[in-house]
């Protein structure tokens, strides 16, 4: 939570400085420099981050996925924690890139229904 913070604090003064919002790329690559610099520190930062976002310029989404060693990968999903062994093949044979709204809605709802199954939660 508090790398999260100061990720996020550090962005909006950013943007507050030059006048602009950085795009989602930018705010991963700044996320993975930040978090290869910490974790070269005496207080490394170790984390697995997903990131996501919608870049204004091509109203595009992008999905990041930032391992605490500062490997960065663009994925067309991400799933994290304990669910995420369940999930990953449920949402690699459903998922396409040309996804309505409504699909995504019924493979969230899917992915939902798996976890119920899977763990004891209500």
């Amino acid at each position: 939570r508090v790398h999260g913070e100061y990720i996020s604090k550090n962005i909006q003064l950013y943007s507050m400085r030059n006048g602009y919002e950085l795009s989602p790329h930018a705010i991963a690559n700044f996320t993975r420099r930040n978090m290869a610099d910490f974790l070269r520190s005496r207080t490394p930062y170790q984390v697995n981050c997903v990131l996501g976002g919608v870049d204004k310029s091509s109203s595009r989404p992008a999905v990041y996925y930032l391992d605490y060693l500062g490997c960065l990968s663009q994925q067309p999903f991400a799933v994290q924690g304990y669910g995420s062994n369940f999930l990953y093949g449920l949402l690699d044979r459903h998922h396409r890139a040309d996804i309505t709204k409504e699909e995504a809605l019924q493979l969230l709802n899917m992915c939902m229904k798996e976890l119920k199954i899977r763990f004891a939660i209500s």
